[in-house]
Parts: C-alpha cells; structure tokens; sequence
C-alpha cells in the first residue's frame, strides 16, 4: 500500500500536504520560487524589467504545472473541483 503525501481540499480545487514528504515537497517548491525570483532579480532595489518579469512569470507557471502533476500521483484521490460534500 502507498502512502499518501496530500489531501485534497474539502472546497474547490487543490490538496494540502498530510506526510513530512508533502512537506518537503511543498517547501522544496517554495525554494524553486524564490530561486527563480533571485534569478529573475525580483529582490533587489531597481526591480526587474519587462522581459525579467515574464521569465518569472513563466517560471511559475512551468513549476506549478509541473509540481501539479508530481504531487497528483501522491494524491488519497483524483484531483477535481469539490463542494464539500462529506462521503
């Protein structure tokens, strides 16, 4: 039997992460947000111009898509749009 990493939320769309691994996971994730803002120069006083910030912007989307699929497959159930019901 597989252990689960994430739970999916009772409303809407998404999980949160049950197991240290989801943890991990999630904060490894955060750590690749925070490297592409530093890459992308978000932090520093002048800001970043146009082009850096559509390379941050596409940065996000690229590692949420990707983290989206990954974290899927630790899932107790399917990723869908739910309203609360309980089973």
């Amino acid at each position: 039997m597989s252990q689960y990493w994430f739970k999916p939320k009772r409303y809407g769309y998404g999980f949160y992460p049950i197991r240290w691994q989801g943890w991990i996971a999630t904060f490894g994730l955060l750590m690749l947000v925070l490297v592409s803002g530093s890459i992308n120069n978000l932090f520093i006083e002048p800001g970043p111009d146009k082009s850096q910030t559509l390379r941050f912007i596409l940065d996000i989307i690229v590692l949420s898509t990707l983290a989206t699929l990954l974290f899927e497959k630790k899932m107790q159930e399917p990723l869908k749009w739910r309203w609360g019901k309980r089973k």
